[in-house]
């Protein structure tokens, strides 16, 4: 898969997001606008090899996407985020 093709373009990292990583096992990704809800979920399985519970979007002020991903695993939201650098 290119990184045209990629339905998730960054992880969003804010305290607020931080805080659903550590508490509520959830992550939040911006992601491109035509996305669905079962393509991130399949992106995000297959890149990270862990299932996914539940997936939430929003459009931000700015236009953006903005997806919460809600793993079904525990602290498998902290295992990725290390993975990824994230911190």
């Amino acid at each position: 898969m290119t990184r045209g093709d990629r339905v998730v373009k960054r992880p969003h990292i804010t305290e607020k997001a931080m805080d659903l990583m550590d508490f509520e096992n959830k992550m939040q990704f911006m992601v491109r606008t035509d996305a669905t809800k079962d393509d991130i979920a399949k992106e995000i399985e297959d890149e990270y090899g862990t299932d996914v519970a539940d997936v939430n979007t929003q459009i931000t002020m700015q236009g953006d996407k903005k997806a919460t991903v809600e793993f079904a695993e525990d602290d498998m939201a902290q295992d990725i985020a290390s993975r990824m650098g994230a911190f």
